[in-house]
């Protein structure tokens, strides 16, 4: 698969749906997604979960909770990752229809990072050119290539998306990162 989704969960049932629904509707079914459930047990969440009754959505349980942004969640997934590109994102995002029919475009000579722009419904649905550097991005806009994420630790901050791009600038200056100049995610 050429993208896989990590999406850290707490008690979010109707943000996650809507993220998950968004996967459903890509034009291109080329991706996968692990949600990371940030607890030991929630029997609606996985009631939720499997009403979607598709192959491609994974779903595992943290064993305790750790309540730290979802990067713990995220670490996890990431590591058990099966895709040419992982995005680590969150159960409030959501993507546009051709999400990954874009990023597979992009992913052609196969780049560490490919990053696009973004909308932040917490402003007002703001437009965001992201560029990948700290404070200038979000997590859910940009994906890395998976022998590059599951080399790099997220750090366990709040803002651990800007820190992430930084450390894969530091430890890998030479690989390339492409830019999708479209609006494909939004931060709901």
């Amino acid at each position: 698969m050429i993208v896989e989704f990590i999406i850290p969960t707490y008690d979010r049932i109707d943000l996650l749906k809507c993220m998950l629904s968004s996967l459903v509707a890509q034009t291109n079914e080329d991706w996968g997604a692990n949600v990371v459930i940030d607890d030991i047990k929630n029997d609606e969440l996985v009631c939720m979960l499997e009403q979607f009754d598709d192959d491609r959505i994974k779903h595992m349980f943290t064993g305790c909770r750790y309540n730290d942004f979802g990067h713990t969640p995220r670490e996890i997934g990431k590591q058990l990752s099966r895709a040419t590109y992982i995005v680590m994102t969150g159960d409030d995002n959501y993507y546009t229809p051709n999400f990954v029919h874009e990023l597979k475009n992009a992913s052609i000579d196969k780049p560490g990072v490919i990053y696009w722009d973004m909308v932040h419904s917490h402003y007002g649905y703001t437009y965001f050119k992201c560029t990948p550097g700290n404070h200038q991005i979000d997590m859910g806009a940009f994906a890395t290539r998976k022998d590059i994420a599951q080399s790099i630790e997220l750090g366990h901050e709040f803002a651990a998306d800007g820190y992430f791009i930084e450390e894969v600038k530091a430890k890998f200056p030479k690989e390339k990162m492409t830019k999708i100049d479209k609006i494909l995610f939004v931060h709901n």
